[in-house]
């Protein structure tokens, strides 16, 4: 009986010393981000979060075009000049008592894409490390319609305001679609 209180009792100190992590959807799939189309880059300042994108059109993910999934069309071209990378950015808050375990980013992009948060570079694919903004094709395609995950850094830190910038690159002048989505989820 003795080591049966016993027993109890270590089950119980260890569930209630246990640690929970909820996960929290900090930018939801299909949410509204500002966007630019143009074939000029905007300003290097675009990642930051202080920049003025007010100047920008805004829609709801799945974002461009060709594929017939999406919510917000963007432009191919623009004045007969293809448009090869496009921008787009999300304010999100943060409650900064929250334990993360681990941010992930869970995306469907075609082609290349690079994205920042808070004004750092987070994530790339099939972009060069040489690929300067708004230059450079990108190196390959994903399939459009899948998914695909990236655990970030755990150095990462989130602030009370938050952005996330991406930019999403063409493959070829000639490519016949875009597409793009994304969510960031804290664990």
């Amino acid at each position: 009986m003795r080591n049966l209180i016993k027993a109890m009792g270590f089950i119980w100190l260890s569930v209630g010393w246990s640690v929970c992590y909820a996960t929290s959807v900090l930018i939801p799939v299909n949410a509204s981000w500002k966007y630019y189309d143009l074939p000029q880059p905007p300003n290097e300042e675009w990642v930051k979060m202080d920049f003025d994108d007010s100047g920008w059109s805004s829609g709801k993910g799945q974002l461009g075009y060709g594929e017939g999934d999406e919510q917000t069309i963007l432009a191919k071209e623009h004045e007969g000049q293809p448009v090869l990378a496009h921008y787009f950015r999300h304010k999100f808050s943060f409650v900064q008592n929250l334990k993360i375990n681990e941010l992930k980013l869970r995306l469907v992009v075609d082609d290349g894409v690079r994205i920042y948060l808070n004004g750092v570079e987070v994530h790339r694919r099939l972009l060069a490390e040489s690929a300067k903004q708004g230059g450079n094709f990108a190196l390959g395609s994903l399939i459009e319609h899948s998914w695909y995950e990236v655990v970030l850094d755990s150095s990462i830190t989130l602030k009370r305001d938050n952005i996330v910038a991406v930019e999403v690159r063409q493959v070829s002048s000639n490519s016949s679609d875009l597409s793009f989505n994304l969510e960031l989820i804290a664990e």
